[in-house]
């Protein structure tokens, strides 16, 4: 039996000055929600992009992301078939080759 199974009048009560309850499988809830911001958001959004669309634009996705060292990331297999995608740093920022 989980936590949210549960209901809130149900669950142990534990000492407190608060004059309501609090509802804490729904908190928990909310916490798992909130780790999908961010990094794993992006993430999770490229690699939907990724599955759900056919080769030419996955291709393209891996050609320029590649070729561009991280900075170009294209769905557009027109435009990347042509050549090759150049280095486009953000705003602010210079792209270094890196020497061993």
């Amino acid at each position: 039996m989980k936590s949210s199974d549960i209901s809130v009048e149900e669950q142990p009560a534990y000492p407190t000055s608060s004059k309501k309850k609090v509802d804490w499988s729904r908190v928990e809830a909310e916490a798992d929600k909130e780790e999908e911001e961010g990094e794993a958001a992006i993430e999770k959004l490229f690699q939907k992009i990724y599955k759900d669309n056919p080769d030419d634009v996955k291709r393209a996705m891996m050609k320029s992301f590649a070729e561009s060292g991280g900075t170009v990331l294209s769905t557009n297999w027109a435009d990347v078939q042509k050549g090759k995608v150049e280095v486009k740093p953000p705003d602010g920022m210079e792209f270094r080759k890196w020497e061993q």
